[in-house]
């Protein structure tokens, strides 16, 4: 799932297809092995709200947590206790008032608090359990008084001061699932109840997750008809399929009055993440079946996603860097790698060229040449300047490429490559026949370099 600066998420991987799925069941299993290979060792951390304690299919979303567990993928489950923690306070008939989204926690309600809890956490290592999976609960959260706000006085509320990141991560080493509740300590032994959405992006944050997910009773953030970025389809659905961060700052800063304190709450936590490392913060409805599962593995989500943007640094390549683009493709000619080209013939095929560029320095080069008429396109001349090989320039600048050839309308992505097919196959291409290639392609085809033809499918 990835997307360029100017786009919305509709790309190779982490691209939304509307809510349309793919119709071939091999691509889909194809799609999923790819994200398999991609998420391996990775870290998601996911906010479950209790609310879905009571729906029928909250077991099948314990089962598919384990399952990515099982494929390698490093869970922390942070649960949030407001439901359980309300039918505490009323069956003991204690007032815990919610101030905005806070709640302000007295010293008589803080018990009742934990016990509210301990009440969810214990039903998510029962599922757990029976999924053969072993959650373990811990303190692992330093916590501090909120203080007093604006004149309010929230007691035993907290913010999350630390995380304990060794610790989480010598569990997940182990095969465990971290499960952190909303309760941490201060240095000297309090208590602090502490806002499980707030945790959960500490979390995350702290650990470098790749993913974050609020589990939850909606599919994400409802759409505000009126704002510029609203497609058709999310106008339809009712909710946004993703948002970047400058669309979610948009959101907040002009129609702030259209949109719910907790949604409004989610969107700044969202951003949040993304501007700490976070890729892609996921909101969906934890009743569905399979959402987990299809959120992850597939191209077609249900739910917002935020995302933070990879591609900021690619440029549609000008003049100026024409001499920038022949020295990075040089020791590439020389390797016999890439076929030698001149200043005119590139600067003749311009159009097609970006150019990775970071404080001026251009990092890296490829072309895109799309052909309208077959629905393909191809991606020759990539090259990374050597001081930057290996730190995902190539990564970015092909996918960026992959969206830009998919948002044109292509099905069929090419290339030919004499050594580097390795990589591109780290990116979804696979081998095919010189048939594959369009006819104009075909007929050009230089015998004596023998190159692979490799494509990729939409």
């Amino acid at each position: 799932m990835n997307q360029p600066t100017s786009t919305r998420r509709k790309t190779s991987g982490e691209g939304r297809k509307g809510n349309v799925q793919t119709a071939n069941p091999v691509q889909t299993i194809r799609e999923v092995f790819g994200y398999l290979r991609r998420y391996k060792g990775q870290v998601f951390v996911m906010k479950i709200d209790d609310a879905l304690l009571g729906k029928p299919l909250f077991s099948l979303l314990i089962k598919d947590i384990v399952l990515l567990q099982n494929a390698g993928i490093s869970v922390v489950l942070v649960p949030g206790a407001k439901q359980s923690i309300d039918q505490v306070l009323a069956t003991y008939a204690v007032a815990s008032p919610i101030h905005g989204t806070t709640r302000i926690t007295s010293h008589e309600a803080m018990p009742l608090v934990k016990l509210g809890a301990s009440n969810v956490t214990n039903v998510l290592i029962s599922l757990l359990s029976e999924n053969e999976a072993h959650g373990v609960v811990g303190n692992w959260v330093r916590a501090r008084a909120m203080g007093v706000l604006g004149g309010v006085d929230f007691l035993q509320t907290g913010r999350v001061e630390k995380v304990n990141v060794p610790l989480i991560r010598n569990m997940l080493e182990d095969g465990l699932i971290p499960i952190i509740p909303n309760i941490g300590w201060n240095v000297v032994g309090r208590d602090y109840n502490l806002n499980s959405n707030e945790l959960a992006v500490a979390v995350a944050k702290a650990l470098e997750a790749t993913k974050l997910f609020f589990v939850g009773v909606e599919s994400g953030i409802p759409v505000v008809e009126e704002c510029p970025f609203a497609e058709p389809g999310e106008i339809k659905s009712g909710y946004f399929s993703n948002l970047d961060p400058a669309e979610g700052r948009q959101l907040l800063a002009d129609f702030s009055e259209k949109i719910e304190p907790q949604h409004r709450e989610l969107i700044a936590l969202a951003l949040q993440a993304c501007a700490a490392g976070v890729e892609r913060v996921h909101l969906i409805d934890g009743s569905k079946d399979g959402i987990l599962l299809r959120e992850v593995f597939s191209s077609a989500g249900l739910g917002t996603m935020f995302y933070a943007k990879e591609y900021d640094h690619i440029h549609p390549a000008g003049a100026q860097e024409i001499p920038e683009i022949l020295r990075i493709m040089q020791p590439y000619v020389d390797a016999g790698i890439l076929v030698q080209r001149s200043a005119e013939s590139v600067g003749g095929e311009l159009d097609n060229y970006f150019v990775y560029k970071v404080d001026d320095a251009v990092q890296a080069c490829a072309a895109l040449r799309v052909q309208a008429p077959e629905k393909t396109a191809e991606i020759y001349a990539l090259a990374v300047d050597s001081a930057y090989s290996g730190k995902g320039v190539g990564h970015r600048l092909v996918s960026y490429l992959l969206d830009k050839a998919q948002k044109s309308g292509v099905k069929r992505v090419y290339l030919l490559t004499t050594q580097t097919s390795d990589f591109f196959m780290r990116l979804g291409f696979t081998v095919a026949a010189r048939d594959a290639l369009p006819p104009s392609k075909r007929d050009a085809y230089n015998t004596d370099r023998n190159s692979r033809v490799l494509v990729r499918n939409f």
